[in-house]
C-alpha cells in the first residue's frame, strides 16, 4: 500500500525526442512532475510510459485521495509524453481538481499550493506541445505565483515566451 510513503517528486524534462510531435514549441524542452514513489513513478523515470500507464491507472491507487492526486499526477506526465493527448487532457484535468482539493485540505501532506502549482505546470507544458501556447502561459503564470521557490513554471514559461509560436499566437490575439 502506497498511503503512508512519502512521494518522492521528480522533475522530467520533455524534448522533441521524447514527444515527437509535429509542433515546433514541442522542439522546447518543458519540465513536468512527477511522483517517483507512486504508481507509475519508478516507470517514468525509467522511461517505461506504457507500464506507468498500466500502473497508475489500476483502480488499487484509488482508495485514498492522495494516492488518486499522485496516480492522476503520474498518468498526466506519461499521457502527455506518448503524445496521447486525449487521455493527457482528462488525466491533467484530474489531477489538477485533486490538487486544489489536497492543497485545500486541513492537515494535508501536500501543503500550501505546491500541489496545484505542479498540476498547473503539467498541464502547461501538455498545452504548450499541443499549440495552446496562451493557455499554457497562463497556467506556467499560476503556477509561478503558487509554487513559491520552485523554480520550473518559470522556466518553462521562459522558454514558452522565446517560442516563435508564442509571439505568434500573441500577435494573433491581438487582433
Amino acid at each position: 500500500m502506497w498511503k503512508g510513503r512519502s512521494a518522492r517528486l521528480v522533475s522530467t524534462v520533455i524534448g522533441a525526442t521524447a514527444l515527437s510531435i509535429v509542433s515546433a514549441a514541442a522542439a522546447a524542452s518543458f519540465e513536468v512532475s512527477s511522483y517517483s514513489s507512486a504508481p507509475g513513478g519508478k516507470e517514468i523515470e525509467a522511461g517505461d510510459y506504457d507500464a506507468a500507464i498500466a500502473l497508475a491507472s489500476s483502480p488499487m491507487w484509488r482508495r485514498y485521495a492522495e494516492e488518486e492526486l499522485v496516480a492522476a499526477t503520474n498518468l498526466c506526465v506519461a499521457y502527455t509524453v506518448k503524445s496521447e493527448f486525449k487521455a493527457a487532457e482528462g488525466a491533467c484535468a484530474e489531477a489538477l481538481t485533486l490538487a486544489r482539493r489536497a492543497d485545500k485540505a486541513t492537515g494535508a501532506r501536500l501543503r500550501g499550493n505546491l500541489a496545484t502549482a505542479r498540476a498547473l505546470t503539467n498541464r502547461g507544458v501538455l498545452r504548450a506541445v499541443t499549440g495552446d501556447s496562451l493557455s499554457a502561459a497562463r497556467d506556467f503564470r499560476a503556477a509561478e505565483r503558487l509554487g513559491g521557490e520552485w523554480d520550473a513554471p518559470r522556466r518553462n514559461l521562459a522558454y514558452l515566451e522565446s517560442s516563435p509560436e508564442y509571439r505568434v499566437a500573441m500577435t494573433q490575439d491581438r487582433n
